[in-house]
């Protein structure tokens, strides 16, 4: 292949050798024929506008020989011969276009809502006072009975029992306080005293009845109190109350009914109900005429409760007259002596 090209490269070569001494020759002839010619005079030259090449004049150019034409229109340069044998071919790394990406349309289209919006509820102003949860409920007012009063020289609670420290209610009656007296054991070592609307003993040496044994002998005496071998379980208030026994055990209620007034009160009476049923042996007759229907009055069942036993209310009267009532549940064992019969 570099024979080839070399060998083409030198016949081009002595062909622009042979052309050159031609060319030559016709320019040289075309000087001498512009230098024989009659020329312009100055003032021509310098009226005259210059051209680019001057005019030869038909007899001068007929008397002179015409020069043979160049031979750069005939000398056509041979093509370079076609090497066959190798056949160059077009790079094949020929870099691939680009993957075009087509934007792909979402194909989870929104749907509208099914749900039918539902009308605002109409929602009260904000800034209407609301009374707080925890709130504590106020005390109640003093009530005051148809009782003896006395004042409490210390705080003391409500004993369930004037023979044991069980309380009631948590709650300490604070000194100074003056609370009612319905009346004192046997021994008068204690005061059944009622304090709002809650019933329980106090230490007569915590009231202003301590040292007086007039004061004290001119009040009723309970003879049915409950002896320490009585258990105190719970206290209830109110007659909708109910309770249930954990146990297989003999129980007793001691149960106070009392009024804000007092006065007459139809004849009524209050029983005892286990699971909903009435027990008529518990049954007992309110004949009190004064605020206190029924005062320290003991009751019991003719039979012991059993696990699960619901114990109850009821009070038969022909009254609507709001009543105050509690009652404290106690568990007697079998060795326990108490008249409750």
């Amino acid at each position: 292949m570099n024979e080839v090209i070399s060998i083409s490269q030198q016949k081009s070569s002595v062909r622009l050798h042979k052309a050159w001494p031609i060319s030559i020759a016709i320019l040289l002839l075309a000087l001498l024929t512009a230098c024989s010619a009659t020329g312009p005079t100055t003032n021509e030259i310098a009226s005259a506008p210059a051209t680019e090449a001057e005019a030869v004049p038909a007899e001068e150019s007929a008397a002179k020989p015409t020069a043979p034409p160049a031979e750069e229109a005939t000398n056509t340069p041979e093509p370079l011969p076609t090497d066959t044998s190798v056949s160059v071919e077009p790079p094949t790394n020929t870099p691939e276009p680009a993957p075009t990406q087509t934007p792909t349309v979402p194909t989870d289209t929104p749907m509208p809502p099914t749900d039918t919006p539902m009308p605002p509820t109409p929602v009260p102003p904000t800034d209407t006072p609301v009374a707080p949860t925890n709130t504590p409920e106020p005390t109640p007012e003093p009530l005051f009975y148809n009782l003896p009063p006395t004042t409490l020289l210390y705080a003391s609670g409500l004993y369930a029992s004037p023979n044991r420290d069980d309380l009631i209610v948590p709650v300490l009656v604070p000194e100074g306080v003056t609370v009612f007296i319905m009346g004192r054991n046997a021994t008068q070592t204690h005061l059944r005293v009622v304090w709002n609307t809650g019933v329980g003993w106090v230490p007569v040496s915590f009231t202003d009845y301590n040292g007086e044994r007039n004061r004290l002998a001119a009040l009723p005496i309970f003879e049915r109190e409950p002896p320490a071998c009585a258990v105190p379980l719970a206290t209830q208030f109110g007659l909708n109350s109910t309770w249930a026994s954990d146990l297989n055990q003999r129980i007793a209620v001691i149960a106070d009914l009392f009024r804000a007034t007092y006065g007459d009160f139809p004849r009524s009476s209050l029983v005892l109900s286990v699971n909903g049923f009435i027990v008529e042996e518990s049954r007992r007759e309110i004949v009190e005429k004064g605020q206190f229907s029924l005062k320290d009055v003991v009751f019991s069942l003719p039979q012991n409760l059993q696990p699960g036993d619901v114990l109850g209310y009821r009070l038969d009267t022909d009254s609507d007259e709001p009543l105050t009532f509690m009652a404290t549940i106690f568990s007697v064992p079998g060795n326990c002596q108490w008249d409750i019969d």
